[in-house]
């Protein structure tokens, strides 16, 4: 092939992979004690094909959240969460197994995940570096926000957007239970690539 043609052909856009592609959804959904503090509360659905086979959600106990708005705002939609773990390092640990256990094929979604789930997964490499380095989420933790906003919503409100489009959320929760905020990211994602 000569070099005309070999530059039109990687100048041309790819094809999107994203929409009407079928893929196996990792969402994950942190409550942090402050904008940039330790995980106390963290749910994943994983789904696949629009239906969800596989869960964690850990929890600490309420003691340990010092921020006031997140006492205010966050602790009371958490009613019904069963505390799991005693410490932020003992849940962000089985966070982390729970990952390496399901990372294969999956493609990782949040809603604003920076910097709260980026957070979540580099103090969880860098509790070991040498070993985990290499072992987060790649390419990417991807945003629902941005597709949001790429199809001219709010990018800050999930819930609006599935309302407006009469998403049903399959969680029986509310916003800052960390359940309900992963699946309400992922039938989001799921219905923006449809």
């Amino acid at each position: 092939m000569d070099n005309k043609r070999m530059d039109a052909k990687l100048r041309k856009p790819p094809k999107n992979q994203i929409r009407n592609t079928p893929m196996k959804l990792f969402s994950v959904d942190a409550e942090v004690d402050g904008l940039y503090g330790r995980a106390f509360a963290i749910a994943v659905t994983i789904r696949d094909g629009g239906k969800e086979i596989a869960t964690f959600e850990g929890r600490c106990p309420d003691k340990i959240v010092k921020d006031g708005w997140v006492r205010e705002n966050v602790l009371p939609a958490l009613a019904g969460m069963n505390v799991t773990h005693q410490t932020p390092d003992e849940l962000e640990e089985a966070f982390w197994e729970f990952w390496q256990a399901h990372k294969a094929g999956v493609v990782v979604i949040a809603h604003c995940g920076n910097p709260v789930e980026s957070g979540l997964f580099r103090r969880c490499v860098e509790r070991d570096t040498a070993a985990r380095a290499f072992e987060g989420p790649y390419p990417a933790i991807h945003d629902v926000a941005t597709l949001l906003l790429d199809r001219g919503h709010d990018p800050s409100i999930v819930d609006e957007y599935n309302e407006a489009n009469s998403v049903s959320v399959p969680f029986d929760g509310a916003t800052h239970h960390p359940m309900y905020d992963a699946v309400a990211a992922a039938v989001c994602w799921e219905h923006l690539t449809a």
